[in-house]
This record gives C-alpha cells, structure tokens and sequence, in this order.
C-alpha cells in the first residue's frame, strides 16, 4: 500500500486504542475499591512495617483470595520506592500498559505472516473494548487479567519462534500474575508436542510442575468443592456458560435481565467454535498422520509463512478453552451473570482475534480470505460501536460512586467496598488512616469541594417534585428530572447532615424499561439509603447536583435514625 493508502486504515487502527486510553485516563479513580486492599494498601503496610528478607519474600507470594498476584505487588512496591506513594490510577495505568503490549505481540506475530496488514484491522477494534472497564479500573483486576494474558501471549510468541528460555520466563511470570496463569503450560506443552519437540517438552513439563506445584503450596480450596456439587445437580449452566465466556463480547445489554443477555453470547460463542474446531482438526491431523506413520512432516508447518503465527494462535488458543472449561465449571454457582461479567470480558476478546486470524491465515482462497476479513472488520466495528453506547454511561456512572465514596471512606469509615460496621469495614478504616496519616496516599479532592457547597446551605429547600419515603429500614429518594452526564465532575447525590456527621449517596439513574434494547437508562434516578449505614440520630436530608460550573442543592426534609 502506499503512503496515501495506508492513511486511513492507519487512522482507523489508531482510533480504538486512542479512545480506550483517553476512558482510562478520565474516568479513573485514585480509590481502593472492595478487594484492592489486601494485594496493595494491606501489603504495602506490611512490607514498609520491616521484617527479614524472607518474610518480605513471603509477603510478595501471599496468596489474595485465590492468586498470587507477585507480579502486581512488584509494580506497587516500584511505584512505591520511586515516589513514596500508592496511587490506584497509576496502577490502572500500569496494567493498561500490559494490554497495550498484548496489542504489539498480536501486531509482530501478525508481520511474521507477511499478511497484508490491513487485515489486521479488526484486532484493535475486539482488544480495546470498553466492555471489560472492570478490568482496567479497578486496580486488582488491572494487574491480575491484563498481566497474566500478556505474558501467556508473549510465552506463546517466544516458543513458536523457538526463544524456548525466554518463553519458559514468560511463562513463570504469568503463572505469578494471576491463579489462571497456570494454563499456559498446557498451552506451552501442546505447541511443542505437535511439533514433535520431545526434548524440550520433558523441560517444559518439569518447569511447569514445579511452577505449579510451589503455586498451590500452602493455598485454600476456596469452596471450590461446592463447584463440583453444583455442576452435578446443573451441569446444562456450565455448558451454556463455556459458550457465553466465549461469546462474552456479545453482551450488547449490560443492564437487561440476565436471560436476555446471554441469549447473544450463548449463541456466538457456540458458532466461533464450530469454526475452531475445524481449525484444531487441521492443526492436529498432521501430527496423527506423523505419529501412525501415515505422512512425513511436522504440523503446524504446511502453511508456510504462516507458520509461526499459527502456533502463536494455537497456544493462546488453548489456553483461552481451558480457562473457559474452568470457569463454566467453577463459577455459575454464583450466578449466570458471572460468565459475562466484565472483568472477564478480555478473554471473549482475544477468543474472537484468535478465531479471525486464524481463519485468514489459513489455506483459502484469496476471494474467501478478503470476504473473512469484510466480514470480521464489520462485526468488530459493530462490537465497538456498540460497547462504546451501552457501556459509557455506566464507566461514568461509576466513576461519580466512587469518587463520592471516597469521602465516606475518609470520613464515616464505609464507602469503597465493605458493609458499614462490619469487622471488615473496621480494619480498612484503620489500615486507610495509616496510610493517609504517613502520607503514602491521599484521597481526592473532588468530593471534598461538594462537601463545602453543602455545609454552605442557609436553610435553602431543595425541589418539590422529589419523592422521599421509608420502607423496611430503609430509606428512598426518588427524582424525575436527572440526566446521566458523561463529565466527570458532573453528578447528582443525596446527603444526610447533622452536626457530627456527612454522608453522601450517589444517585442512581432509572433503567430503561421500554423497547430500545440498546438504551440502558431514563430520565430520572433513584437512591437508597439503608438504616444500617448511617449512625442513629436525626439528620437534614438534601440533595446536590453538580453542572459543569453551576451547582444545585437544597434540603429536602428532616429524617431520624432510630
């Protein structure tokens, strides 16, 4: 292609990622959020409380939850020696940069296959995807998700391309970024068995037996058993949720009833496979044939400059089936909703660029391959487009609860993940103090202006149109008027005030109910306040919503606590 030529595919390669980007940047949060504490405040505590080389050692390897996350431990302790601080947006950013680096193995894979490389236009368009914003802002799953599929998809592209040390590397490293880690080395061992390469296999197997041994020493079950037993009473929800993990992107109605999201992903995860499987039979065929003595060669050889990239697809391949095998079998006892949740929407994404490449790189005719790629560029543009309508609204929804809760946290010891009260919301309350107390950390400052606009109210009444009741404990604030914003800094939320207290609840915007299936909010919103999450007393309570540069607010009525 010339230079003139290659502009706008250029352009347009360069849109997704841009955008992906810019959301991160705008809409990130410098606040811990539920699980963020134990791998990074807690942690960091910990290390800087001193102690012998091995129990820091032992620290970095503490399992969280069910991972071992060392990898995102060493980024906050970097982050850490460099500026003395913890701060969650650079660890957001921190893990974007492992997702940017996905995009550059994807990209030096593809060039090996001397392609023309506007066929890998589509890639950009499925890998950036606001679907999964639960994945790159929210700290924990930034540097658990984006880190671990860096690293397989790097150990994938140093073995094919026979750099077996430094692939073994990588694959340690993702084995340490996050629990489903542990698959590249089925993903490593099928690559060098279809190549015959027994000798480096028996290497490979015993550094993966190690790795994952060490992996599981000392680590909980984690109730997992109780997966087994649901699989046996429901075993039709972990084979409709292998194909909806897999068909995740198709999510199009993130706020709809549970049946009918998945219906989409159901259906296109089981499609994309009919085409895989095909693909894994060409893949396995030669090497059958070799192994019964039936033809001379190596698999995964026959498609010439396309070689290399087909055992790049094949690894990460495997590695995405066995995680979709794994998740069907040990996650519907939570919920359906939990197969497109979407800190898991990254791997759907890579499932749908490894279906696409590798139906390019096949031996097709030349008419097919351009008709593949036609139709794979306008399904990943209408993915993204679609994402970006549907999935916007509630990044910036997001953003505002927690942004507004930072100020709980500070100030009333709740907010950022805990039940108000709660053991748990204690200890965080402490450790956070200690943090911002030997200035590791420091809230924001936004909500802090909001708080000044409030305790600034002169008895000022807010709108009549409000509905505010109490049932069961709890108590709701219901407004007809509200708007989602996409600004930042823009927002509605209700306050209860008296002379010790200053709570703040977002309000949240009415779903829509009617026949656009792409619209997922109304005018309007609503808040719920429960009894359990404020101390007893009697408060003003009042409302607050924030314009660009115009502030609203005014109180509402009297409420008591008892």
């Amino acid at each position: 292609m010339n230079k003139e030529n290659r502009l706008l595919p250029g352009i347009l390669m360069t849109l997704p990622v841009l955008l992906w980007v810019t959301v991160l940047l705008y809409y990130s949060v410098n606040v811990p959020w539920f699980d963020d504490y134990d791998p990074f405040p807690d942690f960091l505590d910990k290390w800087i409380s001193g102690g012998s080389f091995s129990e820091q050692l032992k620290l970095l390897f503490q399992p969280n939850n069910e991972h071992r996350m060392v990898i995102g431990k060493m980024i906050t302790l970097v982050y850490y020696q460099l500026t003395g601080h913890l701060d969650f947006t650079f660890l957001h950013i921190a893990g974007a940069c492992f997702t940017l680096g996905t995009f550059a193995v994807f990209w030096k894979a593809f060039r090996k296959s001397r392609l023309k490389w506007w066929f890998f236009l589509p890639v950009p368009f499925l890998l950036f995807q606001l679907q999964y914003h639960l994945v790159f802002l929210w700290a924990i799953c930034s540097l658990q998700h984006q880190p671990v599929i860096f690293f397989v998809c790097l150990s994938m592209f140093l073995l094919a391309k026979r750099q077996f040390a430094w692939a073994v590397l990588a694959a340690l490293c993702a084995t340490y970024a996050m629990s489903n880690g542990i698959f590249v080395w089925v993903s490593g061992a099928g690559i060098l068995m279809l190549r015959s390469d027994y000798r480096r296999l028996a290497t490979w197997l015993a550094a993966g037996a190690f790795a994952i041994g060490f992996y599981f020493y000392g680590l909980s079950a984690q109730g997992n058993e109780s997966s087994i037993e649901f699989f046996i009473k429901n075993p039709h929800l972990s084979v409709l949720g292998f194909f909806a993990f897999l068909g995740g992107l198709f999510d199009f109605f993130p706020e709809k009833s549970i049946v009918t999201r998945s219906v989409l992903p159901v259906l296109a995860g089981f499609v994309t496979m009919i085409w895989i499987v095909i693909w894994l039979l060409r893949q396995i065929t030669p090497f059958l044939k070799k192994t019964f003595r039936q033809s001379e060669g190596n698999t995964l050889e026959t498609y010439g400059k396309t070689a290399d990239l087909n055992r790049f697809l094949l690894g990460i391949l495997i590695f995405l089936l066995v995680n979709a095998l794994v998740i069907g079998l040990l996650r519907p006892r939570f919920g359906f909703f939990v197969m497109i949740v979407s800190n898991y929407k990254m791997y759907p994404a890579l499932f749908l660029i490894v279906a696409y490449l590798s139906f390019i790189t096949s031996s097709l005719a030349g008419n097919v391959r351009k008709r593949g790629f036609q139709l794979a560029f306008a399904i990943s543009i209408l993915i993204w487009g679609i994402s970006v309508y549907t999935y916007l609204p509630g990044i910036a929804e997001r953003q505002k609860y927690l942004t507004i809760n930072g100020y709980n946290q500070k100030h009333n010891a709740f907010g950022l993940g805990h039940i108000p009260f709660s053991q748990s919301a204690a200890y965080v309350d402490s450790l956070m103090k200690r943090m911002t107390a030997s200035h590791i950390y420091t809230y924001p400052e936004e909500p802090e202006r909001i708080a000044e606009q409030v305790l600034l109210l002169q008895n000022k009444m807010g709108p009549r149109n409000i509905s505010v009741f109490v049932r069961d404990k709890v108590l709701y604030v219901d407004e007809p008027d509200y708007r989602i914003s996409l600004a930042r800094n823009d927002g509605q939320f209700v306050y209860m005030k008296n002379e010790k207290h200053l709570y703040f609840f977002k309000s949240n915007a009415h779903l829509y109910a009617g026949r656009n299936l792409f619209r997922q909010y109304d005018a309007g919103s609503n808040t719920t306040i429960p009894f359990s999450s404020v101390e007893q007393g009697t408060y003003d309570l009042g409302i607050i919503r924030v314009r660009g540069e115009k502030t609203e607010r005014g109180l509402l009525r009297k409420i008591t606590i008892p």
